[in-house]
């Protein structure tokens, strides 16, 4: 009795919400990699512009405080290098926004446009037409799927075919047939092709 009460309590306990776990993170490898590594690239690019900028700044100062020791204060000189720094480093980093943005736009493309012809594909699936295959650019992600959904296109231009081919056999039937309740039947069946033929 009490294993009864026992499953019942975990029948009607409601499931654990979704929970993201590390393997689910990572689902279109060759996607996420490049995207990572790329943004991992740029990063480092940036870091070394910035150090290579500070120290060049800095080397210039040096250079000619040098030059001028005692005519300057190292306060105007360390305000000059200041300045100088804020602005090289701002420019590069503006620059590398600017990149990452124009690589952002590139790479969202190369998703973006086989997700489109997806959602159109579908949608005239959902219509009861049916499209033409998927066709994706080279260089774009998703090809394995592009594929798939072909797959499951042609498998329905089979059957719609298939359909067809019953449903003049059907009418070929009708023709034939005198009995009133055969033909009633047969509407009925012409009836439900049609359904299907629509899905």
């Amino acid at each position: 009795m009490e294993t009864n009460v026992n499953v019942q309590a975990k029948v009607t306990t409601p499931p654990r919400p979704y929970k993201r776990q590390v393997k689910n993170i990572i689902i279109h490898r060759p996607m996420q990699r490049e995207f990572s590594f790329m943004l991992i690239a740029l990063f480092m690019v940036a870091s070394a512009a910035v150090a290579w900028v500070i120290h060049q700044t800095i080397r210039d100062a040096a250079t000619v405080g040098a030059f001028s020791f005692g005519q300057v204060s190292p306060m105007e000189v360390l305000s000059e290098v200041s300045y100088t720094i804020i602005i090289r480093v701002t420019l590069v980093l503006i620059l590398t926004l600017i990149i990452i943005g124009a690589y952002g736009v590139v790479f969202l493309h190369r998703v973006a446009g086989p997700v489109f012809r997806f959602r159109q594909t579908l949608l005239k699936v959902n219509r009861g037409e049916l499209p033409q295959d998927i066709k994706i650019r080279e260089g774009d992600f998703f090809h394995e799927m592009a594929h798939d959904i072909n797959v499951i296109l042609q498998r329905l231009r089979t059957e719609q075919e298939k359909i067809s081919e019953l449903k003049i056999k059907v009418s070929d039937f009708q023709k034939n047939v005198l009995s009133e309740d055969v033909r009633r039947k047969t509407e009925e069946m012409k009836a439900v092709l049609d359904s299907f033929s629509q899905i």
